[in-house]
C-alpha cells in the first residue's frame, strides 16, 4: 500500500485502488460496462445495417444483366406458301456484355464496403468513449459522496455532534464556537444531500446507457490513476490504422475507382444477339440460325459529364481524406497532452497537497483537543483536507476521461487488449 493510501481514512481507501473486474452482477468494471453497451447499442445495429446494405450492393454489381428473349408469331409464311394460318417465325436471345464495366463497378463497391466496416469500427470506439464518460461520471459522483460522508462523520465527532460525547475532542466551548460548529455540521449535511442527488443523476444516465432496469443496483469499481501512456511517436506511427482515416481512405479509393467505372458507363453495353428464324427458301419452309452484335454509335452524346463528375468527386474525397488526417493528428496531440498533464497534476496534488492536508488535519484535531487550537483553526484544517480530497477525485475523473479520449484519438479499443494507451 502506498504512503498516500495509508494517510487516507479507511472508508476512503476503496476510492483509490486500481481498476479491477469484479464478479458481482451489480458491480461494473469499465470493460464490462463497455461490453454491455456495445451489445445493446442501437448505433451498432445501424452500423451493421449500413454494412449489410453495401454488401448487398456488392453482390448486385457482380451480377451480369439478364438476357432478353424475343418470340415472334405472324402469318407471313402462310401468305407466302398459301397454307394460311399463323406460325412462330422468330426466336431471338439478346445478352448484354458488360465486359469491363462489372469489374470496375465491383471495385467501387468493394471499397465502399470496406469503408463501411471502418465506420463501424469508428462507431464502436465512439460508443466506448461515451460509455466511459457515463462510467467515470458515476465513479466521480460516488467518490464525491464518499468524501462528503467522511466529512460529515468527522464533524459529528466534534463537541455538540452526535458522537461528540465519546470523542476525544470534547472540551469546553464558548457559545459562539458551538454555534459555528453547528453551522458546519449542517453545511456538511447539505453537502451529503447534494452529493446523493448528483450520484442519483449519474446513476440514471449510467443505467440508460447500459439499458438496465430503473431499480438496478448498479455500482462501479473505484477510481484508479491511469497508467502512463505509450510514447506519442508510437501512437502516431499507428495513426494510419485509425478507423476514421481508414474510412476516409476507402472512400477516396472508391471515388478513384469510380472514375474508371464512369468511363465504362459512357456508352451502352454491347449486346450479343442469337436468333433462329423460319422463312421460305427455295419454295419450302426452312429454319435459319444467326448471330449478331449490337453496339451503340456515339454520334450525338458521348456522356463526358459522368466522367467529369466522377473526377470532381475523387478530388473532393482526396481533400476530405487529407483534412481527416490532419484533424486526426491534432486530436491525438491534444488528447496525449491532456492525459500527460492530468497525470502530472494528479501526482503533484496527491504528494504536495493531499498528504500534507491529512497531516495538518490530524495535528489540528490533537491541538484542539489539547486546547491549543481554536475552532476556526480546526475548521480550516478540515476544510483544507476534505477540499483536497474532492479536488483529487475530480482530477482522477479528468485523467480517466483524458485516457478515454486518447483511446479514441489513437483508434484503440479498450476491449482489444492491443496497444492500449
Amino acid at each position: 500500500m502506498t504512503k498516500a493510501c495509508r494517510l487516507l481514512p479507511a472508508g476512503l481507501l476503496l476510492m483509490f485502488v486500481p481498476l479491477v473486474t469484479l464478479a458481482q452482477d451489480d458491480i461494473w468494471s469499465l470493460e464490462s460496462a463497455i461490453q454491455r453497451a456495445l451489445e445493446i447499442a442501437p448505433e451498432m445495429r445501424a452500423a451493421e445495417a449500413d454494412a449489410q446494405a453495401l454488401q448487398g450492393e456488392l453482390t448486385q454489381v457482380g451480377s451480369w444483366p439478364n438476357p432478353t428473349i424475343d418470340l415472334r408469331a405472324d402469318d407471313r409464311l402462310g401468305q407466302e406458301d398459301g397454307r394460311g394460318g399463323t406460325d412462330f417465325t422468330q426466336l431471338a436471345l439478346s445478352q448484354p456484355l458488360p465486359l469491363r464495366r462489372v469489374a470496375r463497378e465491383r471495385a467501387v463497391a468493394e471499397s465502399r464496403l470496406a469503408g463501411a466496416e471502418e465506420n463501424r469500427r469508428l462507431r464502436r470506439l465512439e460508443l466506448e468513449r461515451a460509455t466511459a464518460q457515463a462510467f467515470h461520471d458515476l465513479q466521480l459522483a460516488q467518490a464525491r459522496l464518499d468524501v462528503a460522508q467522511a466529512r460529515l462523520k468527522e464533524t459529528e465527532g466534534y463537541p455538540g455532534g452526535a458522537k461528540g460525547a465519546r470523542d476525544r475532542l470534547v472540551r469546553y466551548l464558548a457559545p459562539l464556537e458551538r454555534a459555528r460548529l453547528a453551522i458546519l455540521r449542517e453545511e456538511t449535511n447539505q453537502a451529503v444531500i447534494a452529493a446523493e442527488r448528483e450520484r442519483e443523476q449519474a446513476l440514471i444516465a449510467f443505467r440508460a446507457r447500459l439499458a438496465l432496469p430503473a431499480d438496478a443496483a448498479a455500482e462501479t469499481t473505484p477510481f484508479g490513476e491511469p497508467p502512463t501512456p505509450a510514447a506519442l511517436e508510437t501512437l502516431a506511427r499507428n495513426l494510419d490504422n485509425h478507423p476514421a482515416l481508414a474510412a476516409a481512405r476507402k472512400e477516396y479509393e472508391a471515388a478513384e475507382a469510380n472514375i474508371a467505372a464512369a468511363q465504362s458507363q459512357r456508352f451502352a453495353d454491347p449486346a450479343l444477339n442469337l436468333f433462329r428464324e423460319r422463312d421460305i427458301l427455295a419454295g419450302a419452309r426452312r429454319d435459319v440460325t444467326g448471330v449478331g452484335l449490337s453496339v451503340q454509335v456515339p454520334l450525338w452524346n458521348t456522356n463526358p459529364g459522368i466522367v467529369d463528375k466522377a473526377r470532381a468527386e475523387a478530388l473532393g474525397a482526396r481533400t476530405d481524406y487529407e483534412i481527416t488526417a490532419r484533424e486526426a493528428r491534432v486530436r491525438l496531440d491534444q488528447a496525449y497532452t491532456e492525459l500527460t498533464r492530468a497525470l502530472v497534476q494528479v501526482q503533484r496534488l496527491r504528494v504536495s497537497l493531499l498528504e500534507p492536508a491529512q497531516r495538518l488535519n490530524d495535528l489540528a484535531r490533537r491541538s484542539f483537543a489539547a486546547g491549543e487550537a481554536s475552532v476556526l483553526a480546526l475548521i480550516d484544517a478540515a476544510n483544507s483536507y476534505f477540499d483536497a480530497q474532492t479536488r483529487y477525485v475530480e482530477l482522477l475523473a479528468r485523467a480517466q476521461a483524458a485516457q478515454a479520449g486518447l483511446r479514441l484519438a489513437a483508434g484503440q479499443s479498450l476491449l482489444s487488449g492491443e496497444g492500449r494507451p
